[in-house]
Order: C-alpha cells, then sequence, then structure tokens
C-alpha cells in the first residue's frame, strides 16, 4: 500500500472516533445532579419550564443567548443558559430535552435543545 492511502486511511479513522466519542457523552440523558458530577461532559437532561422565575431575553443585548429554570424529573431546579436563539412559543414548551453540560452546581449551559409543544389538536380531539 502506498503511504498516502495509509495516511488518508488514518485520518478517516481518526475522523470516525471524534464523532463517535462526541455522539457517546451526548448520547446520555441524565438529571442536573449527575451533569453536575461530571461538568467535563456533555449530556442530555428533560425538564420543564418553571414559568414562576421567568424567562431573561434581550434580542437586542445577544439574540443567541437566553436564561431559564428548568426542572429535571427528580425535582431539582437549575439555572439554564441556552446559547442558541429563544424560540416564539417556548413560554409553552410542555418538555425541553437538553444538550450541554453544567456550570458549578447550580447552572447548566444548553448549546442545543429541543421542545415540546402542546399539540395543536389536543382541543379537536377533547371536543370530539
Amino acid at each position: 500500500m502506498k503511504s498516502k492511502h495509509i495516511v488518508l486511511l488514518v485520518i478517516i479513522a481518526v475522523g470516525i472516533a471524534a464523532i463517535l466519542g462526541t455522539y457517546g457523552d451526548a448520547s446520555t440523558t441524565v438529571s442536573f445532579k449527575e451533569a453536575a458530577e461530571n461538568p467535563d461532559k456533555s449530556f442530555h437532561v428533560k425538564t420543564s419550564l418553571v414559568k414562576e422565575k421567568g424567562i431573561e431575553y434581550d434580542a437586542e443585548v445577544d439574540p443567541e443567548k437566553f436564561v431559564f429554570y428548568g426542572k429535571d424529573d427528580n425535582g431539582e431546579i437549575r439555572r439554564v443558559i441556552c446559547l442558541k436563539e429563544k424560540p416564539f412559543d417556548f413560554e409553552r414548551a410542555e418538555e425541553i430535552k437538553l444538550i450541554g453540560h453544567a456550570k458549578g452546581s447550580d447552572e447548566f449551559v444548553a448549546t442545543d435543545f429541543q421542545t415540546k409543544c402542546p399539540s395543536k389538536y389536543e382541543n379537536e380531539i377533547q371536543d370530539i
């Protein structure tokens, strides 16, 4: 085999290993407490919005950042810093799946998230 082929295979192998390593870290769903125990790793945390504490967002100052308080399945509440633009109907979200890492024992930095909003067909089904 030529040395160019060997170098190319090594580069491909390293790329695949990096992708799999990143995917493996972020695919584990945990609580805020577990994420705080491993702040160097990225996790998925399923939360709900704590509406009483409000949402901090100023599109003119930083449109790619907003802050809210989320409650995980264990009932623990943490300040969540989202490094993405706030969706229009974020306040209506039933469930928020965060992807990110813990920052200290009381904050979670989300680099991405998914929201589950109430179905627009929910009322139509109940009326039937």
